[in-house]
This record gives structure tokens, sequence and C-alpha cells, in this order.
């Protein structure tokens, strides 16, 4: 089996890329018509990885945001699977059904990895822009416990709810984008425009600009004959910071000091409590002993740091520490979440107490992320206030300055 690489066009006229599995390249193009969209390009690559234990053979650029997908994805499978359908069954008809191109071909090739043998969750892993390993490894679990319906029904609950956090979080950050966006354009105009003809009449006129007013044209003055500095410095600066950032020790340490950005490293750390209590409470739950839980949560969480401090914490549960103890010393959880912890491992119902954790500090979550929009906005709102003071102080003196001159 081959893979090509294609370009084309799907159902809506949107320009999508990818790579496919095919016999040949005919077999290929009744592929990608199949799935809705019209190759415009198809070259042949190497062989498919695909039989050697590697991702899914078939990957494509999603459009949408791969959250929504997965949501959408679990939804319509929790549908058929929880009527009675085996899994294989229950994604063949999500193929067949599937409107979207994009959700449509996710669902042919995990069918395509169900058929060949693997677990829903080894076909999912090959998708890690769409499922997140915390869904992979609780798709996992169900499977493994015969619990995929419980599993599935806890994870959708999860992933609505940050679904509406973020989107809550979107509309709330919207207002003081957008006052932005006009603070800094009514500058510009201002900048390359207004303040060039004020200094131009009043030196027509024999007088001077004030001083506020000179700092603004030096500033424009800058602004147009080393934009390409600026400019260059910026781009600079993003390249550099993602090269750092995709190297293992640069992801690590930005991982690390984004933990100590005010506001925002706390829901962070809120966000990691929520999704790790929520994942460890999901797995204790379906029956899954420690061990093989702290296993197959080590690599959920998205942050390296907590990941390092997740894995530490499984070593120390394998040598016999307490979840607790070993917890408490990688800092996994504040005292509070410690304290739970350690009651349910006195009753032996751990899961029970995951679950308040989670409570806990999902409800924190929501109250720093609206402590951080309300700052964002007042910041936004102060430094627009600023920059339309500072400007019109600079216009209404050099009038001032102006009817001076005409005076005189």
């Amino acid at each position: 089996m081959a893979r090509f690489t294609y370009k084309g066009q799907d159902a809506t006229g949107k320009n999508v890329s990818g790579t496919i599995d095919a016999n040949d390249r005919k077999s290929a193009i009744v592929l990608l018509k199949n799935g809705g969209i019209n190759a415009t390009s198809l070259t042949e690559g190497a062989a498919s990885p695909a039989k050697k234990g590697g991702k899914s053979g078939f990957s494509i650029s999603f459009g949408s945001s791969g959250s929504k997908i997965a949501l959408n994805f679990l939804q319509k499978f929790l549908q058929l699977h929880a009527g009675g359908l085996p899994v294989g069954d229950a994604i063949r008809v999500m193929r067949m059904r599937l409107n979207n191109p994009q959700e449509k071909q996710l669902a042919e090739t995990i069918h395509k990895d169900v058929c060949e043998g693997k677990t829903i969750a080894a076909a999912m892993h090959g998708f890690p822009d769409i499922f997140t390993g915390n869904t992979v490894c609780m798709i996992e679990a169900g499977e493994k416990t015969g619990n995929l319906v419980t599993v599935i029904r806890n994870l959708i609950d999860f992933l609505e709810t940050k679904q509406s956090i973020k989107k809550k979080f979107i509309a709330g950050m919207a207002y003081p984008a957008t006052v932005c966006v006009i603070g800094f354009v009514v500058s510009l105009i201002f900048l390359f425009f207004v303040m060039p003809r004020l200094q131009k009449m009043l030196s027509s006129l024999g007088g001077e600009l004030p001083t506020i007013a000179k700092c603004l044209v030096v500033a424009s003055d800058l602004a147009l004959h080393y934009w390409w500095v600026i400019l260059g410095g910026t781009l600079f600066a993003i390249i550099g910071f993602f090269a750092y950032k995709n190297t293992p020790h640069g992801r690590f340490n930005i991982h690390k000091w984004s933990l100590h950005v005010p506001i925002v490293g706390t829901i962070i750390k809120e966000n990691f409590y929520c999704q790790t209590a929520n994942l460890l409470a999901t797995l204790l739950g379906s029956g899954i002993n420690t061990t093989e839980t702290m296993t197959l949560a080590e690599n959920a969480s998205d942050n390296l740091f907590f990941r390092k401090r997740f894995i530490e914490s499984k070593k120390m549960i394998l040598d016999g520490v307490s979840m607790t103890q070993a917890f408490e010393q990688n800092e996994i959880f504040p005292d509070l979440g410690l304290d739970l912890l350690s009651v349910g491992e006195n009753t032996g119902d751990l899961a029970s107490s995951f679950r308040e954790v989670f409570k806990i500090y999902h409800t924190a979550l929501l109250e720093h992320l609206d402590m951080l929009t309300t700052a964002v906005t007042a910041i936004a709102m102060g430094t627009a206030f600023a920059m339309v003071t500072v400007l019109a102080l600079s216009v209404i003196t050099s009038v001032l300055k102006m009817t001076s001159s005409m005076q005189i």
C-alpha cells in the first residue's frame, strides 16, 4: 500500500491537504471523492507506516477546532454504541451518515484501523491534534474494563464543560481586544496623518510644537523610517521564541515559566488539577488498579513540567509510597486536595475524593478566568484611555500654540 500526498477542495469549497493510503493512484482518487474531496494535486510518496505500528495511515488538515471535532465524534459514537451497536458497526454507520467531510474521513480512518484489529483508543492515538492524551487514555480504560459507554459519557461531560469555559473566555476577551484594536488604529491615524500636518502648519507660522507633540512626532518618524527594523526585530523575536519552544529543553522551560505568570499561572495549575482529578476519578471508578491508573495517566498532561512531576509520583507509588504522600512531595495538588485524597485512601474510595477535588478546582478555575477577563478588560480600557488622553493633549496644546503664533 502506498501513501499519497494530496491537495484539493472539500464539499464546501475549502482548501484541504493531507495524506491518504491506497493501493494505487486511482484508488486514492476514489477514496478522496467518497470523502467529499476533489483532489487538484496527488503525489505518491513513501510506503505507509501504518503496518509498522505507526500512526494512522490517514492525516488531514482539519479546519475546525480539534476539540470540537472530538466532541462531535464522541457524541455521535455514544448514541450508536449505547443503543446496542458494537464499536466497529457504530463507527461504520457514522462513516456513512456523517455530512461533515472532515468528520467523515476521520470516521473512515478509525473504522479502517478498528477492522485491522486495533482498539478504538489506538486508532484515536493517530490523531493527537484531535484526541488529546487525556481522551485517549480514558477511552483505553473504558475498553479494558468494559465500561466504555460510562467512560464516554463522563468524557463528553468534561469536554462540554471545557468547551463552555472556552467559549465564555473568548466572549469575555472580545470586548477588550476590540478596544485595543480601535485604540491602536486611532493612534496610527494621529501619528502618521494628523501630527505631521500640525507640525507643518506650526512651522509655516514660525511656531513650535509642544513637548508632548514633539515626542509623538519623533515616534512617528521612527516608525516611518525604521519600520523595517521594528518589523524585522518583531519577526526575529517570534521566530526565535517558537524555535526555542520546539526544542525539548525550551518547551519544558516555557511550560515551567508559564506557571509563574500572575493569574495565568494559577489558571494553568487549576486546569491541571481539574484534568488530572477528573481522569483519575474516571480510571479508578472504572475498576482499574492504582498502578495501571498511574501508567495510563502519566502522559495525559500537556504541561511537561507537571508531566515530569506526575511520572516521579508514579515511581514513588510503585515503590510503596501512598498516593497522598507522593503527590504532596511532588506538589501535584495543593493542601486542600491532598487532605481530600488522604480521606479517600483511608476510606478506600479514592474515586469519590478525586471527584470532589475536581469540583473544588473547577469552581476556582471559573473564578480565576472571570478575574483574568476583568483584569484584561481593565488594562485594555486603561491603555486605550491613556493613549487617547495623550493624543488629545498633544492636539489641544498644538492648536493653542498655533493660535498664539497667529496672534503674534
